[in-house]
């Protein structure tokens, strides 16, 4: 046996670890495959087996959480048909409830086999003002808890700035799991996640959205124009039968990192506390 195998052993693990940090997710050889060619073979398949075999697995005891094996990739779909799926799945959501459990379900969601954590959000279900951020970091990874990092506490104080706390506003993801190396949403993946994100807006019905960053902007205002050129605005942002006032801001983590930013946030949170209280003086009268 070699003297350095198991340092041999590590630098392996190491750099298996590296790719998946840097979203390798399937191994390639020198022949070029069909993938949607393969995973229509295999959905095709599943639909073939027969019933008797269906019914024999469904009277089998269910394995505890601790014996449940790691769920297989889900079968590749083109971009235009998992977008499509995806919006059958939102819109078919009665409530915020079986909006999380359709979306936690949905096989063709980015990341959604390489995260640990499925995060929804956090706050107040149906509050009239909801947070919109891209995704959770690594501290949210690490913890199984939505919104926990520094860019949270950095919301958290907005929020209490005008008079809003976590019992009384929503903190919501665009995508509930997070990116391999926290990298930004892709307009594909942001595609994907879209019907879910504006279902949520649809059934919360919330009067104001705050929404940090590219990936929350272009959901909610189906816009492709940059951040910088959305900020000190207030926007009309119609998901589905409802509309609410919103107002984008730099991401979280931008204004972490330039103290510039963060002037012409309080004015545009001025600006959002402004609407609520319209709406509650509308809604008054």
């Amino acid at each position: 046996m070699r003297a350095d195998l198991p340092e041999n052993a590590n630098a392996l693990r190491a750099l298996l670890d590296w790719y998946v940090q840097s979203g390798v997710d399937l191994a390639l050889d020198e022949a070029p495959h069909d993938r949607y060619a393969d995973s229509a073979r295999a959905v095709a398949a599943s639909l073939t087996e027969p019933a008797e075999s269906m019914a024999m697995l469904q009277t089998l005891p269910q394995p505890t959480a601790a014996e449940r094996p790691r769920r297989a990739a889900a079968p590749i779909a083109a971009p235009d048909e998992a977008i499509r799926a995806a919006e059958q799945e939102a819109s078919s959501a009665r409530d915020l409830d079986e909006l999380a459990a359709r979306l936690a379900d949905f096989p063709h969601a980015p990341f959604r086999d390489m995260a640990q954590h499925f995060l929804f959000g956090a706050g107040a279900p149906g509050a009239r003002l909801i947070a919109f951020d891209a995704a959770p970091g690594v501290t949210e990874e690490a913890s199984g808890e939505a919104f926990s990092g520094l860019s949270a506490k950095l919301l958290d104080n907005m929020l209490a700035a005008i008079g809003f706390d976590r019992s009384s506003a929503t903190l919501a993801y665009v995508s509930p799991w997070r990116p391999p190396g926290d990298r930004a949403l892709s307009p594909r993946e942001a595609a994907i996640f879209a019907p879910f994100a504006r279902r949520r807006v649809e059934l919360a019905r919330p009067d104001v959205l705050l929404i940090f960053g590219e990936a929350p902007a272009r959901i909610m205002l189906t816009t492709n124009e940059p951040v910088g050129k959305l900020r000190g605005k207030a926007f009309e942002a119609r998901c589905g039968a409802h509309v609410a006032r919103a107002f984008v801001f730099s991401s979280l983590e931008a204004m972490l990192k330039s103290a510039a930013l963060k002037p012409a946030a309080w004015r545009d949170l001025r600006k959002a506390a402004e609407a609520l209280e319209s709406a509650s003086n509308g809604a008054q009268l």
